[in-house]
C-alpha cells in the first residue's frame, strides 16, 4: 500500500516523544507543569485520505486526525506522542509497520490531535 511514496514528498520533520515534566511549578496550583519532550525527529509527509476512509477512522471528528508516512522505523510506537511545526501535538493511534526491506519501506502512523489544557 505505501510503496508507491514518492519521498520527495517528505517536506517536513515530525518530533517523537512524550508527556514528561519540565522542571517547572504552577505557582497557582503548586502542581509540576508537564509538556512535550522530544526524544527523536524524522523527515515525514502526510498522507492523504479519502473521504470515505476520513468517515471509516472516526466519524465527524476527523478534521482532528492526521496520518503521515516515515521511513521505517522500529522506534516509533503506538502510545508515543509526536509535534508539528513546534505546536501541534498528536497522540499516536497505531502505526502500520512497512513489512517491506529498509531502503524502500515506509511507516504510517495515523494520530489524533492532543487538546492541550493550560491549567495545570
Amino acid at each position: 500500500m505505501t510503496k508507491a511514496i514518492n519521498p520527495a514528498r517528505m517536506n517536513f520533520r515530525l518530533e517523537f516523544g512524550t508527556q514528561a515534566a519540565t522542571g517547572k511549578v504552577n505557582p497557582n496550583t503548586g502542581n509540576p507543569i508537564t509538556d512535550f519532550v522530544p526524544q527523536f525527529s524524522l523527515y515525514a509527509g502526510e498522507w492523504s485520505l479519502s473521504f470515505q476512509q476520513r468517515l471509516a477512522l472516526n466519524g465527524d471528528t476527523s478534521q482532528q486526525n492526521a496520518v503521515y508516512f516515515v521511513r521505517h522505523n522500529l522506534k516509533i510506537a503506538t502510545g508515543m506522542q509526536l509535534r508539528r511545526n513546534h505546536q501541534d501535538v498528536y497522540q499516536i493511534d497505531d502505526v502500520a509497520y512497512d513489512d517491506g526491506l529498509p531502503p524502500d519501506g515506509f511507516d504510517l502512523i495515523t494520530c489524533h490531535k492532543v487538546v492541550i489544557g493550560r491549567g495545570e
